[in-house]
């Protein structure tokens, strides 16, 4: 946003940056470097604009909000924007006409405001990507699409509310690597918030293209290298533990139970999940979320249901009546599959109801709900 300043150490007669986002992302990229490799002179410059940080960053707490004009920005937009009369901006920055002029400074006067600060949302720091959730698409999916880690996506997204049950159309910000994006507020202590994750000043600054105290605003999204979202990831694990539980596909009488069973005769073999007798008909649902990996005739199973689930458990559901459900179909937790039949190898009308994770049977008793 705004314009785009001369980099740190970068002579004025070198050639335009390369506005590609490919040249973006190598640059973003490039700020990862270790300190001891930069030049004295732009540590010491580096070190000269995080001083003048952590002395100005309460200047926003003073009563008003920072605004770098845009182009196309007017003065009656920007008081609109934060329910600020015009007069109250012209008194604060001894603003005479209605002309502005992109890129300078504005203190909006945030006690004058009649209603909430209403912004449009902040734009991510540079070398950021943006992806909107698709139906069918998982966390892991996005993950493996754009090479970044677990951690690095939940930094970059540390509100998630879940990584197994997003809606559709969810927008999530793709980070150029690890760290963790906080929000700047009216309050905040540019000192405190370094030293509270333990992130650099210098390689802050350089990541978030940081130039001058005034590029600190309320509202922006500020990225701190290297920094482990450890409390999102805790938070996001406890959910994941409420939500990965397995409900029942079907209430009835359980017939036959997980592991070896004696078919008479000097005969057994083993069981790898449980049949519960219920009435044709009868609605299956889907014991957790998750994609539908099969579902079709499986010759002693009958009709059978697959589902895959989030961290790669899958569940199979045997000899259906009707399938109501098609491969690569997302499900819901008790959203309808089909219903209970007595086909392929069945004695009479039940469930076969399987949890199977790395390839390996488990006994459902000890999963479900």
């Amino acid at each position: 946003m705004g314009r785009s300043p001369v980099p740190f150490g970068a002579d004025r007669t070198d050639p335009a940056p390369d506005p590609s986002p490919r040249a973006d992302l190598r640059r973003a990229r490039s700020c990862a470097r270790p300190a001891g490799r930069r030049p004295a002179a732009r540590r010491a410059l580096l070190a000269a604009v995080a001083a003048a940080l952590l002395v100005a960053s309460t200047a926003a707490a003073g009563g008003y909000a920072l605004r770098t004009v845009q182009p196309g920005d007017t003065l009656g937009g920007i008081a609109t924007a934060y329910a600020v009369p015009v007069d109250a901006i012209r008194e604060a920055n001894d603003v005479r006409g209605i002309t502005l002029h992109p890129g300078d400074t504005l203190r909006i006067p945030l006690g004058e405001a009649t209603g909430g600060v209403a912004t449009p949302a902040p734009e991510p720091p540079p070398g950021f990507d943006r992806h909107v959730l698709q139906a069918g698409e998982t966390i892991s999916g996005v993950i493996e699409r754009y090479g970044v880690s677990l951690d690095a996506l939940v930094g970059a997204n540390p509100d998630l509310s879940s990584l197994d049950r997003l809606p559709v159309g969810v927008e999530l910000l793709i980070p150029p690597g690890e760290g963790l994006l906080v929000t700047w507020r009216t309050g905040l202590d540019l000192a405190s918030v370094l030293g509270e994750h333990g992130a650099d000043p210098a390689d802050v600054l350089r990541a978030n293209a940081i130039h001058a105290p005034a590029d600190l605003q309320p509202g922006m999204l500020l990225w701190l290298p290297d920094v482990e979202p450890s409390a999102a990831l805790e938070r996001l694990a406890k959910v994941r533990e409420r939500e990965n539980r397995y409900v029942w596909p079907v209430h009835g009488r359980i017939t036959s139970y997980f592991g070896r069973r004696n078919l008479g005769m000097g005969t057994s073999n083993f069981h790898r999940g449980i049949d519960v007798a219920a009435p044709t008909g009868t609605p299956i649902v889907a014991a957790r979320a998750g994609t539908v990996s099969f579902a079709g005739w499986s010759g002693s199973y009958g009709y059978l249901v697959k589902v895959r689930h989030a961290g790669g458990d899958e569940t199979w559901y045997a000899h259906q009546s009707q399938i109501l459900v098609s491969v690569g179909e997302w499900v819901e937790q008790n959203e309808l599959l089909g219903r209970v039949g007595s086909t392929g190898l069945s004695t009479g009308p039940h469930i076969h109801f399987e949890i199977r994770r790395g390839g390996s049977a488990l006994d459902p008793l000890g999963e479900l709900n």
